[in-house]
């Protein structure tokens, strides 16, 4: 109802408001995804899959997003061939790449060049991806299909309350992406042994648009744990010892804004996995 809201008064608001509330329900309808993907917040899976139904982000099928997820959850963290969600490359792919994708690659392990490029190189990959799968998964076509079809019913709709395309695009669909892509950026990290999950602590605001899982250490451990026991299950995990020599531990998103702004988190190539030929 926010995004209604939002969405109905934007005649009487500062664009730059439209945008930057538009971006905050972006990024929590996000995170609400995600929760619905992991069977939250009820017990009645029709009814949560209809809270998040909408293709409200537009640029990828929901039913895609939870494939590739689920797929990530199963995988070998950070692995660039086997984890969907990985922000590495293998070498193979840094070999073939031009001076100029392999620069693109290290801005996107920069914060600024994750928020600025990295919603964009993560749906680039991820339509890639698809349009390879649609050749032989007809499943993936009708998610396609379907999507689109939600996709020209939301244009209609914003047109027919006069919402300018532009200012929805960057608010909601870019914003809510890049907010998604600050939690994302450091919650990963490529280590010989122990965990490959970080833990971030922030206070109420991005705890509640992540709605805890900026804890990502706990929600790896046990994925149906809901948003709201996240915080105490990670007590019990006691999860920053956990992780602390190891994936790390940060004190919030201005500490991983200071030590990586524009110095990268990591060098682009995976350095471990085994299935790469280092």
């Amino acid at each position: 109802m926010s995004i209604v809201a939002v969405v109905l008064a934007h005649h009487h608001l500062p664009t730059v408001i439209v945008v930057g509330a538009l971006a905050v329900l972006g990024g929590l309808y996000m995170s609400l995804q995600h929760e619905v993907i992991h069977g939250h917040p009820t017990r009645v899976q029709w009814l949560n899959w209809l809270l998040v139904a909408a293709p409200l982000g537009m640029v990828l099928p929901l039913d895609r997003y939870r494939d590739t997820h689920l797929e990530h959850h199963r995988a070998v963290l950070t692995d660039p061939v086997l984890d969907p969600e990985s922000k590495y490359v293998s070498a193979e792919v840094w070999q073939r790449s031009s001076a100029a994708y392999r620069a693109l690659l290290f801005a996107n392990q920069t914060l600024v060049g994750r928020l600025v490029v990295g919603p964009v190189l993560s749906v680039v990959r991820s339509v890639r991806s698809d349009m390879r799968e649609m050749r032989s998964r007809s499943a993936v076509r009708r998610a396609w299909l379907l999507h689109l079809l939600g996709v020209v019913a939301l244009v209609l709709a914003l047109r027919a309350v006069a919402m300018p395309l532009w200012v929805y695009a960057l608010g909601f669909v870019f914003g809510g992406s890049s907010l998604t892509s600050l939690r994302s950026f450091a919650e990963h990290l490529a280590v010989e042994q122990g965990p490959r999950t970080a833990m971030v602590h922030s206070g109420w605001f991005f705890s509640l648009i992540y709605l805890n899982n900026n804890l990502h250490y706990a929600h790896h451990e046990s994925p149906a744990v809901s948003w709201f026991r996240l915080p105490a299950f990670a007590q019990e995990l006691d999860a920053d010892a956990a992780v602390a020599g190891t994936a790390g531990v940060y004190r919030g998103y201005g500490d991983i804004a200071r030590r990586y702004l524009f110095r990268p988190f990591v060098h682009p190539v995976h350095p471990i996995s085994a299935t790469i030929d280092a």
